[in-house]
């Protein structure tokens, strides 16, 4: 949740661009589409990645009016009424997770087999989250205790296969969830590195993905895992992602306008959807036309990338910070909580707030520093 290789909740853990290989008319149905060339690294994209990681992270403990006020033992909106209107919106920093990872995901697999990128992503997503799961059965078993039932030992051994959505099990973590989305999403594109990839099979694919998607909303299917491999919402920014890697790589041209406006439109209305659901029905005070001019500027965001108008965003510190999102990502709900829950009483609320995402930010570094990297450079060599 993610070359450049840029990181993303299930994304590689290297730290520059794989500089494209130029086509050749042996290799390419198209061989007038000639590779752009690509800076050293796409800063702004672990700009856009630090932002949505702490969208979400200040969501989860300042943002949620009915759910949050059992750690806090008082409603956030109260407890933090200048950040609240603010972060009330934050769980779309997910949103923005998806569409940078259409992106991404389509860049680390140019120019790899199938073995390769199942190998990568595997590394990627799997060392940082067993040791995830680990801590948040820890924090489940020894921590502060809350009226949540606590997840089963089968549960908990269920969620290292990170399957635990199809075989029915708890998350151990809440926002395990888009891990789920992010896996199914990387199996659904080995369809595209069956035979080598190009711009035509990625593009074609890509509208292939979008429409089935529509198509697999239907009840009428009575095939439950045809909406599973294809939710509308998350499809549409998995392809808006492809679409504008594809203008990053090869440039703009019509047909690219066609699927990016494709996946918006189709986006916008599951997006309305559903936020006029969580308004009218589970009591969010949520405008559901502030949520889609929030994602809409997120396509706006990453298309300027793909344009390349903020190449010249080259922060260096960004890469140290983009190295944090996916730790961060993976154990700040419970374990944040669970440090909410101790020092909530002795400190207050703000000085709890910014000491406890103090913490998560130094234990995710230790993370991946002790734990993420030594763990893939080891499984690297024996896989």
């Amino acid at each position: 949740m993610p070359p450049s290789e840029i990181r993303t909740p299930g994304t590689d853990a290297h730290h520059t661009v794989p500089e494209p290989a130029p086509a050749t008319p042996a290799k390419t149905p198209e061989p007038h589409r000639q590779t752009r060339e690509s800076p050293a690294r796409l800063y702004a994209l672990d700009g856009l990645r630090v932002i949505a990681a702490l969208a979400v992270l200040l969501f989860h403990f300042t943002g949620i009016d009915k759910a949050t006020d059992v750690n806090w033992g008082e409603n956030p909106r109260y407890l933090f009424p200048e950040l609240f209107p603010v972060t009330k919106y934050g769980s779309y920093g997910v949103q923005l997770f998806f569409i940078i990872s259409g992106f991404v995901i389509c860049l680390s697999a140019w120019n790899r087999t199938p073995g390769q990128f199942v190998k990568a992503r595997f590394l990627r997503l799997f060392p940082a989250y067993w040791f995830s799961v680990v801590v948040g059965l820890l924090v489940w078993r020894l921590g502060p205790g809350t009226d949540r039932a606590t997840p089963t030992i089968s549960d908990s051994l269920t969620n290292l296969t990170m399957f635990q959505v199809p075989m029915d099990a708890v998350h151990v973590v809440g926002s395990y969830w888009t891990l789920w989305i992010e896996l199914c999403f990387y199996l659904v594109f080995l369809v595209v590195l069956w035979k080598e990839v190009n711009y035509q099979r990625v593009y074609v694919f890509a509208w292939s993905w979008l429409l089935f998607s529509v198509f697999a909303q239907q009840k009428s299917t009575g095939l439950p895992i045809m909406s599973t491999i294809a939710p509308a919402m998350s499809t549409a920014l998995f392809v808006a992602g492809i679409a504008m890697y594809l203008m990053y790589r090869f440039g703009p041209d019509l047909k690219l306008w066609l699927l990016l406006g494709g996946s918006w439109l189709i986006m916008q209305s599951d997006l309305m959807e559903h936020a006029v659901n969580l308004r009218d029905n589970r009591g969010f005070d949520r405008d559901p036309w502030v949520a889609l001019a929030l994602v809409t500027s997120f396509y706006l965001l990453v298309l300027a990338i793909a344009l390349r108008r903020l190449d010249r965003v080259n922060w260096r510190w960004l890469t140290p910070a983009g190295a944090l999102v996916y730790p961060l990502y993976l154990l700040h709900e419970e374990l944040g909580w669970a440090v909410i829950r101790k020092l909530y009483g002795p400190l207050g609320p703000w000085a709890t707030l910014l000491t406890t995402i103090g913490v998560l930010l130094l234990l995710s570094w230790l993370v991946h520093r002790y734990v993420e990297r030594p763990s893939v450079g080891w499984l690297r060599k024996r896989l």
